[in-house]
């Protein structure tokens, strides 16, 4: 294993992509919606985080935003650790709710249906159930479409 620098861990959050904006930089993201902004390399029981900070507006105010990434030792995978916005803790709709506007901002667009459980299209641990929320609504559009041209059919005998 090469030497990593904090300068790798945080290059790795630059210029990685958030799943659910994929083709937009996290950097370039955070630099249309942050102000003030630093990134910071924390170990801690065995553990290597890059710290982001940044200042923006929150309902009106200003707000100061933590967003703590968990980086694997190797810098090739990160993850969302915890987010919190004037020291509290964001729960994951919130936080996706941030992603949304850090998104819009920077031009881009969350993903519909993504949630943070869900990891590479696998939802099988998910809390929000999103596999069966999917196949559910195909399903309808097609029963729906499938009614529609039913109907037309039945007109046509009639």
């Amino acid at each position: 294993m090469e030497n990593i620098t904090d300068e790798n861990y945080i290059g790795l959050i630059c210029n990685g992509e958030f799943n659910a904006i994929p083709d937009f930089k996290i950097g370039e993201l955070f630099e249309s919606f942050f102000d003030n902004i630093n990134y910071n390399v924390v170990k801690e029981n065995e553990k290597i985080y890059v710290d982001f900070t940044g200042e923006a507006t929150c309902d009106d105010k200003p707000c100061k935003i933590l967003i703590r990434f968990e980086v694997d030792k190797f810098a090739e995978e990160f993850e969302i650790a915890e987010v919190k916005v004037d020291n509290d803790i964001l729960t994951e709709d919130e936080i996706l709710d941030l992603l949304e506007d850090i998104a819009y901002v920077g031009g881009a667009v969350v993903e519909d249906d993504y949630c943070i459980d869900c990891s590479d299209g696998d939802c099988s641990n998910c809390l929000h159930d999103c596999m069966n929320d999917e196949v559910d609504s195909d399903d309808n559009e097609i029963d729906e479409e499938d009614d529609d041209e039913n109907s037309k059919n039945n007109k046509k005998t009639n």
